[in-house]
């Protein structure tokens, strides 16, 4: 809001604490925010509205934590179907989890950045490809 005021032209940026309502001092149009996606709004709908039947609320890391679930145990499926080692399961195909697909390399990083850039449009943050 300072900076606006002083025609500062500077673009603020943080990460998913934004997501929290702000204080006194309202958010600018045009605050980025670095986060991973509001996993409820992209995960199945059915594993959503699973977790709403059991009154949990799919908050925070919730989702990605139901997601490693699925993705142990398709590997481990994998890995005493085929008797080859776990960690080898893990790598160089694709998990159907609920949060979409997840896939790691050889070094068994994640093959893509879960992270996206929003900015803040006055009400809500929207995916900056979304502006």
């Amino acid at each position: 809001r300072d900076a606006a005021q002083l025609d500062a032209g500077i673009t603020f940026a943080g990460g998913e604490n934004l997501r929290t309502p702000p204080g006194d001092v309202p958010y600018a149009v045009g605050t980025l925010m670095i986060a991973t996606p509001e996993w409820s709004e992209v995960a199945d709908p059915k594993v959503v509205q699973a977790f709403a039947a059991k009154n949990i609320a799919p908050d925070g890391y919730t989702l990605p934590a139901y997601a490693a679930v699925e993705v142990a145990k398709a590997a481990l499926a994998g890995a005493e179907s085929s008797g080859q080692p776990l960690a080898e399961a893990l790598t160089g195909h694709d998990f159907a989890t609920a949060i979409g697909t997840v896939r790691f390399d050889d070094k068994g990083d994640l093959s893509q950045n879960p992270f996206r850039v929003f900015r803040f449009d006055g009400t809500d943050f929207v995916p900056l490809e979304d502006k």
